[in-house]
């Protein structure tokens, strides 16, 4: 589709006009929102996505054209084209750009009585490689200073440790915290409260793929998924976090995604998934780390940017129930460890294993925290009991 001449004229035209009766007929803040923006308007001459942020109270449509001239393009598409309100998740697809020359697209946002626009720009093939990213953000939070008894140790200096929160009714709560491997590109592990705050709730699925705020560009990019048949494995599933929009939408960032396969993804793991979420909910907290290794494998998957990550050889949880009137014990502790592959058989006891069997194979201390809430020697007896002879679990 073209934009004419004539048909930017008309907009102005009416938006002026729009804009004399608004003044008269209602506050300044009542007028109508139109605003499109991008946060990279500079990209790379591979192919790639970004996610396009939409403001407008009213209905709108998206349209694509070249820069230069205003005329169609064929080299970039979006997954929405038109819709009502606020929206963060249209996604702008780009194709390679083969030329040794740049190119430009203008995204114009027209609510039918105004129009506005901004600019993406795709180096040219021919054109100095981008410098090298800067060093990876520095978290704002110690999290070896908080006492949440979901987390683990943090003492390996080639991880970034950082966590999120959200609001909701007022209130701040922790949502998850994660051990980044920028060599890997994958979080080691992530740690989360779960309890029916968190679970009840009809957030759903936001699927508000996105780079992780906390990383920028060093984090992994979502938006296209991977290649093969890897899906895009959430680490803290969108099903743990239901109670607002917000709290689901950070599972969808790209620190909290690994190239998993998708029968494991859909099979064993997502049975796994279901057994913690009834766990917590008959629970008064249970505590969850979510991981992967790396270590064997020598496997890389690109993501939506093209860079390399690191697909993990096995994933594990690491399960700590706390109910204070359970006649089964106040806490309880197991532990799972899964190869990366297809399995044909349900999750099963022979899947289960201690804490201490798990800080063996991952070499991570898990619930640092949990002796000063409860004592060296209870904390010792919960890591070593054997979840596959307890009622608890099965």
């Amino acid at each position: 589709m073209k934009f004419t001449t004539i048909s930017k004229v008309a907009a102005v035209v009416m938006a002026f006009c729009t804009l004399v009766v608004s003044s008269c007929g209602k506050p300044v803040e009542e007028q109508d929102v139109l605003e499109v923006s991008v946060k990279t308007p500079s990209v790379a001459s591979g192919k790639g996505q970004m996610f396009v942020n939409v403001r407008c109270n009213t209905s709108w449509t998206l349209i694509l054209m070249d820069a230069e001239d205003d005329s169609d393009i064929d080299w970039a598409s979006l997954n929405i084209d038109s819709g009502k309100g606020n929206m963060s998740n249209v996604i702008l697809s780009y194709q390679v750009n083969d030329s040794e020359d740049s190119r430009r697209l203008k995204i114009v946002l027209d609510n039918g009585s105004r129009w506005t626009s901004c600019m993406v720009e795709q180096a040219g093939s021919g054109q100095q490689p981008e410098p090298e990213p800067d060093p990876v953000p520095q978290p704002d939070t110690d999290l070896t200073k908080v006492s949440w008894l979901e987390l683990p140790a943090m003492d390996n200096p080639e991880l970034g440790y950082y966590s999120h929160s959200f609001e909701m009714n007022g209130k701040e709560y922790r949502n998850y915290s994660f051990g980044w491997s920028q060599k890997d590109r994958v979080a080691l592990w992530v740690a989360y409260p779960l309890c029916k705050l968190y679970t009840n709730g009809s957030a759903g699925r936001t699927n508000a793929w996105a780079l992780d705020p906390l990383l920028g560009d060093d984090s992994a990019a979502p938006f296209g998924g991977y290649g093969g048949d890897y899906a895009r494995g959430h680490q803290i599933p969108s099903a743990d976090r239901q109670c607002c929009d917000d709290a689901n939408a950070q599972t969808f960032y790209g620190t909290n995604m690994t190239p998993q396969l998708n029968a494991h993804n859909e099979g064993i793991w997502q049975e796994l998934e279901g057994m913690v979420r009834g766990w917590a909910n008959t629970s008064d907290t249970t505590y969850v780390v979510t991981g992967v290794t790396v270590s064997a494998s020598s496997k890389k998957e690109k993501d939506s940017y093209g860079k390399s990550l690191t697909v993990p050889d096995a994933y594990f949880k690491a399960v700590l129930k706390y109910s204070k009137s359970s006649t089964l014990g106040t806490w309880n502790a197991a532990a799972f460890y899964l190869e990366h592959r297809n399995y044909s058989e349900s999750l099963g006891k022979s899947h289960s294993m201690s804490i201490d069997e798990l800080e063996e194979i991952t070499g991570i201390d898990f619930f640092v925290n949990l002796p000063a809430k409860i004592g060296e020697e209870q904390a010792a007896k919960l890591e070593a009991a054997d979840p596959a002879s307890s009622s608890v679990w099965w």
